[in-house]
């Protein structure tokens, strides 16, 4: 649900600013992270019903968006842990490139901190979400090759 906002929010700013490579780069790991919740929740339907079978592009889908999803938190934790251990002088330095005052009371160690712990908290929420798909994939196929198995069995008699 936060990568579908996150990815709407993007798709708004970059209608109204006008399309720019890294809107549009940000946009599409969004978009990458919402579509491959989305097909995790029809693999953990399958899972719960197993007579809803998965459309056989399902877990390939997984797999690539999942990677995309990995890469994409890994670069969200970094930057949360960067923003958590800034050194005063280069908080500094971001005050002296804001024009007015009132910016640039808005920035203090602590609100940058704030920013970090947030970045980091939502790259390890969607860490956590590749790792349990890529889980449950595994699950998954094991689940399939049993039931192939047991289906070639009686035929084999």
């Amino acid at each position: 649900m936060i990568s579908g906002f996150s990815a709407f929010t993007g798709l708004s700013i970059m209608l109204y600013q006008g399309i720019n490579t890294p809107s549009l780069l940000g946009l599409l790991l969004w978009g990458a992270c919402f579509i491959h919740s989305v097909l995790s929740l029809y693999l953990q339907r399958s899972l719960l019903i197993p007579e809803l079978p998965l459309k056989e592009n399902t877990p390939g889908g997984i797999r690539i968006m999942g990677v995309i999803e990995l890469f994409f938190s890994s670069l969200i934790v970094v930057a949360g842990l960067a923003l958590i251990s800034l050194p005063d002088n280069i908080i500094k330095d971001l005050k002296a490139m804001l024009p007015s005052p009132e910016e640039q009371k808005a920035i203090t160690r602590q609100s940058v901190q704030v920013l970090g712990g947030i970045c980091l908290f939502m790259g390890i929420t969607l860490l956590l979400n590749a790792i349990l798909s890529f889980r449950y994939l595994r699950q998954w196929q094991e689940k399939q090759q049993h039931i192939d198995i047991a289906e070639e069995e009686p035929e084999a008699e």
